[in-house]
């Protein structure tokens, strides 16, 4: 479905964004890795080149211009295009809002929601200047529209990326650029299980909390991804799809 097509995931080097590198590998794209560091990609590079597919890594602070403007050239002048970018990266620290400092807000918000803007518009002005068109996936999440507690900057952070994706898709549809967003449930990925042995999260009552009683998968997440990038999905765009099993839409706890 994606034979030679250029795809660029951000925060590639473990859980999500690791299965959606693989995944669109599968598929039989060229894969670039997106990590604070090229060496984190390792893992995920080598599955990659075992399965026989084509990848590379690049290092690269997403949510520092200077480093994105660097990264998506080296992009540019290896393979001459970008077909589709994943806007996966993002960072999850809970505080109370009575505690937050300025460090933890910063973070969150360079990282989940400016790293968005700066990717993306590196991508968008490559793809309307190759006038080819193009795709740009952003992850968001369930808590850009349900408040928890302790998630002030998060769900902040994430409820700004639904918004870009509406923004950046209505600005760029002339140029034939097609902008969406998955927006995750809880899924069973590094991140949670370190929040589980923190005790900061409780998997049963998550569970209990999901309609379909179980989270999901990095697979889950990665195939909404790889269907908002497809043809499949030509007359789509400035959408949000949520993949949470039904959590959204149960409004009872």
């Amino acid at each position: 479905m994606f034979e030679n097509k250029i795809v660029v995931v951000t925060g590639a080097s473990r859980g999500i964004g690791k299965t959606i590198a693989i995944e669109f590998s599968k598929q039989g794209a060229i894969v670039v890795c997106i990590a604070t560091s090229s060496k984190n990609c390792y893992k995920v590079e080598q599955q990659i080149l075992e399965s026989g597919g084509t990848v590379k890594s690049i290092g690269c602070h997403v949510e520092i211009r200077e480093e994105v403007r660097h990264a998506f050239k080296i992009i540019e002048d290896e393979y001459g295009k970008i077909d589709v970018l994943v806007n996966n990266a993002g960072v999850s620290k809970p505080m109370a809002t009575m505690q937050m400092d300025d460090a933890n807000w910063n973070s969150q918000m360079d990282i989940n929601c400016k790293s968005i803007f700066l990717c993306s518009q590196a991508a968008a002005i490559s793809m309307k200047t190759k006038k080819r068109g193009g795709t740009i996936i952003n992850i968001g999440s369930i808590l850009g529209r349900n408040a928890f507690p302790a998630t002030l900057a998060y769900c902040a952070s994430k409820a700004a990326v639904d918004q870009m994706t509406k923004v950046m898709a209505i600005e760029w549809a002339k140029y034939k650029i097609r902008v969406n967003c998955i927006a995750p449930g809880y899924v069973q990925t590094e991140l949670i299980e370190s929040l589980i042995k923190e005790n900061k999260i409780q998997i049963d009552d998550l569970k209990k909390r999901t309609p379909q009683r179980q989270l999901g998968t990095e697979k889950d997440v990665a195939n909404a991804v790889i269907f908002a990038a497809s043809k499949n999905s030509s007359f789509m765009t400035g959408e949000t799809i949520v993949v949470d099993g039904g959590w959204t839409a149960f409004g009872y706890y």
